[in-house]
């Protein structure tokens, strides 16, 4: 497909700012002053928080999900900064709410000093989260303007136009999550979250920090799935559509000795493709027969701070 840059020059008709909207946002936020970042292992190593927490973050995530500190631009709407935008207020509050979650637990399974170590932690766990979610919206975003630019038949507006204001409504299956992209989007983010090798290591930073039983503990506690159930509470609290994500999640309940009750979640392939494939024919029309998300994949979008 010809570069993205390029594609509202040469398909204005596909990229009308009153219809197409920013996913979770609506309209396109101001993007003055905001930065690109490199998303290489030398700059993410390095990167700290330096800006306060936004104390609105929170509750705002309640009304439009991880889009309150994250969110995706078009190429129909800014050809020369379209991407990926990190508040990095929003970052900061998130990162803070993950530190809370993290050492409620954790907290006193640290013998040293680790401080150093729950940033990168704690940073690289929120990053991966945004950055996941919006992937999504920019896949979305790419197939359907290839789709698009093939035939000239517009898309994407109406699809948004269409599915992002459905009255929401109970979703037992994949077919009924209105919002489905956000929901496939969560899903992305949280199939890291119980995937035992990215937990592994997350867990393997503390090795050689801690005393061996603690850093069993912290082990347990990211490879065990706790994290991962405090996760899915989280985003369980965001909207509908959002909060959809668990209809492609398995979840085992089981009683231990002392009546504490284990979650473990899983997700659910069979459930991932009827909802991806359900996702394709709504953009693509029912004709549509391949799953957009079978695609190969893209490089990731260019990633900015604001």
């Amino acid at each position: 497909m010809e570069d993205l840059s390029r594609f509202a020059a040469s398909h204005p008709e596909l990229c009308n700012p009153s219809v197409v909207r920013v996913p979770g946002l609506g309209t396109l936020p101001p993007l003055e002053g905001a930065r690109p970042f490199e998303l290489s292992a030398e700059n993410l190593a390095a990167f700290r928080v330096e800006t306060p927490k936004d104390p609105s973050t929170l509750p705002a995530m309640l009304k439009v999900g991880p889009e309150a500190v994250a969110f995706y631009v078009s190429f129909r709407l800014a050809p020369e900064a379209w991407g990926v935008y990190i508040r990095e207020g929003g970052l900061r509050a998130l990162k803070e709410e993950y530190h809370r979650i993290i050492w409620r637990d954790l907290g006193k399974y640290a013998d040293q000093n680790v401080d150093d170590i729950a940033d990168k932690v704690e940073t690289t766990l929120v990053l991966d989260y945004l950055l996941s979610h919006n992937r999504i919206h920019y896949l979305v975003d790419r197939w359907a303007a290839a789709q698009e630019s093939g035939d000239g038949k517009v898309r994407y507006g109406p699809y948004q136009t269409t599915w992002y204001s459905a009255p929401p409504k109970p979703a037992m299956v994949p077919e009924d999550v209105g919002n489905l992209e956000e929901a496939l989007a969560n899903m992305e983010a949280f199939r890291q979250y119980i995937n035992p090798s990215y937990a592994e290591g997350v867990a393997k930073l503390v090795e050689g920090r801690l005393d061996e039983r603690n850093v069993n503990e912290w082990k347990a506690f990211f490879i065990g799935g706790r994290f991962a159930v405090e996760m899915a509470n989280v985003f369980s609290r965001q909207p509908p559509g959002w909060k959809d994500f668990v209809r492609f999640l398995n979840r085992k309940t089981s009683v231990g000795a002392t009546n504490y009750v284990r979650i473990q979640y899983s997700y659910n392939p069979e459930m991932l493709e009827r909802g991806q494939k359900e996702l394709t024919k709504r953009i693509g029309g029912p004709e549509a027969v391949p799953n957009l998300f079978t695609a190969e994949s893209p490089d990731f979008p260019p990633v900015f701070l604001l």
